[in-house]
């Protein structure tokens, strides 16, 4: 009887190329390890801080390893022309200032990382350094994120960065003030809207929301109604980036600032004591809010 033989190639074939997938998973787990104790031997302890908050939420915060933080969305710093060399004390308060719109645009960054619409809304904002103190302005692009076309109606994405600015102001404590600002654009004859009836609507709608989202009513210190008099794009009155609002918040001399919030926060609690009970106070109009111009064209 003839006897048949089975030639059996590659023995053990259903198995053979199983360890090299495990040594791949050894080697890779080695490589991180690795690279995670050369981190904590050649970083210090603000940039472990850093590294730790990335692989939490996954957003590389501000500092010096966010890349000059390209890729993330910041309000613009704005200082104006330098004075000559100031005393001390001056020189103090200009460094508050810088360092509150750093901190400002630091936490507005944030903010905008984790909100595509607050983004959008947030890579218009500038910070201004002022005399006065910081001035936040929000600026539309005619793309409807802040208003429409000659409405004081202020848009949901505009909203929704008042409410996420309150924490932030709330951190200040010094008076806030709030500036509608309107364009040139002119409106029909007869109407009964005007550019200063139009800018204060706005900041009052933009007060209503910063107190409804927590911010002490004691801390407004006045709403002010621009129209078209302080145009962002001086020679462009039509520009979409001239209508606007503006956050003042009041940074002063120490002794000065206090004295500023006593006198607000008294007259506020004086107004509602005199008040009978039952009734609203009503705001006074804003003192220096001129009144429409008699002759010439309403505008908006």
């Amino acid at each position: 009887m003839a006897r048949r033989f089975k030639k059996v190639e590659g023995g053990h074939g259903h198995h053979g190329g199983a360890w090299k997938v495990a040594y791949a998973d050894f080697v890779t787990a080695m490589m991180a390890l690795f690279m995670v104790l050369w981190l904590l031997a050649s970083t210090d302890s603000a940039s472990r801080k850093e590294i730790s908050q990335y692989f939490r939420t996954g957003i590389l915060p501000e500092g010096d390893l966010s890349m000059n933080h390209a890729s993330q969305v910041t309000p613009a710093i704005i200082e104006e022309t330098a004075q000559p060399p100031a005393p001390d004390a001056d020189r103090s308060l200009q460094e508050t200032k810088q360092d509150a719109a750093k901190s400002i645009s630091d936490k507005l960054g944030k903010l905008a990382a984790l909100d595509g619409e607050l983004a959008d809304v947030i890579k218009n904002v500038t910070i201004k350094i002022t005399a006065d103190g910081l001035v936040i302005e929000t600026v539309d692009e005619d793309k409807g994120l802040l208003f429409d076309l000659a409405s004081s109606r202020l848009n949901e994405p505009l909203e929704k960065f008042i409410r996420a600015l309150t924490p932030v102001l709330m951190q200040l404590d010094a008076p806030i003030e709030i500036d509608g600002h309107t364009d040139a654009r002119p409106f029909p004859a007869g109407s009964r809207m005007t550019n200063w009836q139009l800018s204060y609507e706005r900041a009052e709608k933009a007060r209503q929301i910063l107190e409804a989202s927590g911010l002490p009513p004691a801390r407004i210190f006045g709403i002010f109604a621009r129209g078209a008099s302080h145009l962002y794009v001086p020679n462009e009155p039509l520009n979409a980036k001239n209508r606007r609002l503006s956050f003042v918040v009041k940074l002063a001399n120490a002794p000065e600032q206090r004295t500023s919030m006593d006198k607000l926060r008294a007259s506020k609690s004086t107004e509602s004591q005199e008040a009978p009970a039952g009734t609203t106070v009503a705001k006074d109009p804003p003192d220096d809010v001129a009144p429409p111009p008699p002759a010439p064209a309403a505008q908006h």
